[in-house]
């Protein structure tokens, strides 16, 4: 039963973002914030489940990436749906900077629906 909840709130959440992917990209190319908002890439199926140790290895996650969980970003204890400029999400590109303990991600940050989301200009390590 948990499992059907979570994967039912995961296609939610995709499904509310591709709704939106290109009307996001459209505004993140008008003003693209300077600073880069800190924060770390986790699994979203940890946080869901509440595990305590969100830090994950370069092979972890690859390993999440190739099975198809999504990868987040996590700032301020809240979690952000990464997009490129071009309305598709970087899941890829945060599972290569995934095992540093703090990267910094330059772009916008919109919430819609109550969902999370920054269109990502580029994303570097902090640490």
């Amino acid at each position: 039963m948990k499992k059907i909840l979570i994967a039912s709130l995961f296609i939610s959440i995709i499904f509310a973002g591709v709704c939106n992917n290109e009307a996001l990209a459209q505004k993140a190319k008008k003003a693209v914030s300077q600073k880069p908002m800190q924060g770390k890439i986790v699994s979203l199926d940890d946080v869901i489940k509440g595990e305590k140790n969100l830090q994950l290895t370069k092979e972890r996650a690859k390993e999440l990436f190739d099975s198809g969980n999504p990868l987040v970003f996590l700032c301020n204890k809240k979690v952000y749906f990464v997009q490129g400029a071009d309305g598709n999400f970087a899941f890829k590109k945060l599972a290569n900077y995934a095992h540093y303990k703090t990267v910094g991600i330059v772009g916008v940050s919109k919430t819609i629906s109550g969902i999370n989301f920054i269109i990502m200009d580029t994303i570097d390590k902090i640490d």
